[in-house]
C-alpha cells in the first residue's frame, strides 16, 4: 500500500526511531488505533484472528495496537446485551494476556457502531469498571452517562472516519455512509442527535481523519484523490476548534479487517507504556500516516523564552510565533492554509491575530501533525 508508510527495518519495536524528536523527553511511537479482530468481530467480515494480529503487527514495526471488534451502539442499555459485550471483551484480555506479545502493546477496545449516526473507538478504560458505575435503568435515562464514566475513569473516545459519506457508485461499502452525522448532519437548531452520540461527540479526544482502508481504496482508486479526505478531515478540525474551545486530536487508523496493517498514528509519548499511548493522545501530541510531522514545534519569538513547545500547546502570542520541522517537503499550515513552505529545522514566523484562535500544524512528506494552537480558549 504506497498510501501508507511503512517503517524502516529496526523501527518501532526494535526501538530504532525513525525521526528524531527535538524534545528528548518524548518516545516517538507508531502504532494504530482501529484494528479489528477475529473473534469477537464476526468472521463474515474480518478474516484475522488476535494471534495473526499480533504477528503482522510485529512484522509490520509496530509499537502498540488497538483492537476496537464492532459492538452495537445502545449495548448499555439492555442486560442481555451488556453481559455479551462483557463475555467477549473478557476473553479479548485472556487471549491478549496469552500471547508472546514482546515490547508490543495490545489495547482491548470496541468500535461502537451506529449505522444511522457513525462509529467510534472506545478503549483504555476498564468496561466492567464503568458498567458497574452505570445501571440499566441509568443508561435509558441518561443515554450518554455511559461514556461520561468512561472518560472519567481515564477511558480514550474516537470518532472514527467522521467524513467518509456515500459515494454514488462503486462497491457496496463506498456507497454506505460511514461519516459521523453531528459533523455530516447535524440535527436543526443545535438539539443534538441523541443521548450517547451526543456524550462521545462533546468528549472525544482523537478525530480519525487518517482511515488506511478510505484512503487506499475509496480516495486513491474510486475518486483519484489518496489525500482528499484527509484534507478535508483536517480542514474541518481547523474550523471546529476555535467553535468548540477544545482539543481535537488527530488520528490515524488502518480499520483493517484482514492481512494488512500499518502504524498509522504516531505519539509523542512520556513513557513506553499503554497509558503513555493514551495521555499523548488526550494531550494532542500526534500526527498521522508518518512520523516526520511530529518534529513540529513552536514559540513566541522577541521574549527571551528559548524552549519550544510541541505538538497540543497553546501558545499566548501577541501577533506572531516562531515554527520549525525537520524533514522533506514541509508545508506549515494555519487555520487549514499553508502559509509557508520552509526547509528542514528552519525557523519561520508566522502572524497569529492576538485575540483569535489560530491553529498551527505541518505537512512533512507524508505525514500531518496535530495542531498547535495560538491564543485559543483551549477548555480540555
Amino acid at each position: 500500500m504506497t498510501s501508507a508508510y511503512r517503517p524502516q527495518r529496526g523501527y518501532g519495536t526494535g526501538s530504532a526511531p525513525a525521526v528524531g524528536v527535538a524534545a528528548p523527553r518524548y518516545h516517538l511511537l507508531g502504532g494504530d488505533l482501529h484494528c479489528h479482530v477475529l473473534p469477537p468481530d464476526d468472521g463474515t467480515h474480518v478474516s484475522r484472528s488476535l494471534h495473526d494480529t499480533v504477528a503482522l503487527a510485529k512484522r509490520e514495526g509496530l509499537d502498540f495496537v488497538v483492537l476496537t471488534p464492532h459492538v452495537a451502539s445502545r449495548f448499555q442499555e439492555d442486560e442481555d446485551a451488556r453481559r455479551e459485550v462483557v463475555r467477549e471483551q473478557r476473553a479479548l484480555r485472556d487471549a491478549i494476556s496469552a500471547e508472546a506479545l514482546g515490547g508490543l502493546m495490545v489495547v482491548p477496545g470496541f468500535e461502537y457502531t451506529d449505522y444511522e449516526l457513525g462509529h467510534a473507538g472506545v478503549a483504555f478504560a476498564d468496561l466492567e469498571r464503568v458498567l458497574e458505575s452505570v445501571s440499566v435503568q441509568d443508561a435509558q435515562k441518561n443515554p450518554g452517562l455511559f461514556f461520561e464514566r468512561w472518560v472519567e475513569k481515564g477511558g480514550l473516545l474516537v470518532v472514527n472516519h467522521p467524513l467518509v459519506t456515500a459515494l454514488p457508485s462503486g462497491p457496496s461499502i463506498a456507497r454506505a455512509d460511514l461519516s459521523w452525522r453531528p459533523l455530516t448532519a447535524p440535527a436543526a437548531g443545535g438539539v443534538g442527535l441523541r443521548g450517547d452520540i451526543d456524550a462521545i461527540d462533546r468528549l472525544a479526544s482523537g478525530f480519525e481523519v487518517y482511515n488506511l482502508t478510505a484512503t487506499h481504496l475509496r480516495d486513491r482508486y474510486l475518486q483519484g484523490d489518496t489525500d482528499k479526505t484527509l484534507l478535508a478531515t483536517l480542514l474541518r478540525l481547523d474550523q471546529e476548534i476555535p467553535l468548540r474551545n477544545r482539543r481535537m486530536t488527530p488520528i490515524g487508523g488502518t480499520d483493517s479487517h484482514s492481512y494488512h496493517l500499518r502504524p498509522t498514528t504516531y505519539v509523542l509519548s512520556e513513557t513506553r507504556s499503554i497509558e503513555g499511548v493514551r495521555a499523548a493522545v488526550t494531550a494532542g501530541r500526534t500526527c498521522v500516516r508518518a512520523p516526520e510531522a511530529c518534529s513540529l514545534e513552536a514559540r513566541v519569538p522577541d521574549q527571551g523564552i528559548t524552549a519550544w513547545a510541541t505538538l497540543g500547546s497553546n501558545l499566548v502570542a501577541p501577533g506572531e510565533v516562531e515554527l520549525r520541522a525537520t524533514g522533506k517537503d514541509i508545508q506549515l499550515y494555519r487555520d487549514g492554509l499553508v502559509v509557508a513552505t520552509p526547509a528542514s529545522g528552519e525557523t519561520v514566523r508566522v502572524p497569529v491575530p492576538a485575540g483569535k484562535c489560530s491553529v498551527l500544524r505541518a505537512r512533512v512528506g507524508m505525514g500531518f501533525s496535530a495542531p498547535i494552537y495560538a491564543n485559543c480558549d483551549i477548555r480540555t
